[in-house]
């Protein structure tokens, strides 16, 4: 992970790389790494510093930003992959470290979020008996999307030659 951002990569990181060694094909097997964040280190994603970090050296890698269900687009995502036949083993990463934007004296809100990480890893199944992920059903509604934001609130900034 770039030194900025080695405090909450690491968390991915060794979350990822915890996984018992009976159940996990060597790091360089690993096809695709997603990571589940709402609050990535790098705004281009922490991904490709995770894939990197744990020697992932072959896999593609992406961050998927969904808030409280992003672990469980991820996992579908992940399983896609699998069922289409493009990648035999994918890691599921979901990492969040929201207490940077958590307000702790209000107490109707610090009580829902927090910092973690938790990951899987899935593996293409030779039939279809032994699939894991047996079927999904996604939905997203964001009529009240107003309820629960965190807009972006930052200032212009000039690049160059006048231009933004």
């Amino acid at each position: 992970c770039p030194s900025h951002s080695r405090r909450r990569c690491q968390r991915p990181r060794m979350t990822a790389a915890s996984a018992p060694p009976t159940c996990t094909p060597t790091h360089t097997q690993i096809d695709l790494v997603i990571v589940a964040t709402s609050s990535p280190d790098d705004l281009f994603g922490d991904a490709p510093a995770v894939a990197a970090a744990i020697g992932a050296k072959n896999a593609a890698a992406f961050d998927l930003t969904a808030a409280c269900s992003g672990f469980l687009f991820a996992l579908v995502t992940g399983s896609q992959f699998l069922n289409s036949g493009t990648y035999k083993n994918v890691l599921v990463i979901g990492a969040d470290a929201l207490s940077r934007w958590v307000d702790w004296s209000d107490r109707n809100v610090c009580i829902l979020f927090g910092d973690g990480a938790g990951a899987v890893l899935l593996q293409a199944a030779d039939s279809e008996s032994e699939a894991g992920v047996l079927g999904f059903e996604l939905h997203s509604n964001g009529l009240d999307a107003d309820k629960l934001s965190l807009p972006y609130s930052g200032k212009t900034i000039e690049l160059a030659d006048g231009k933004h």
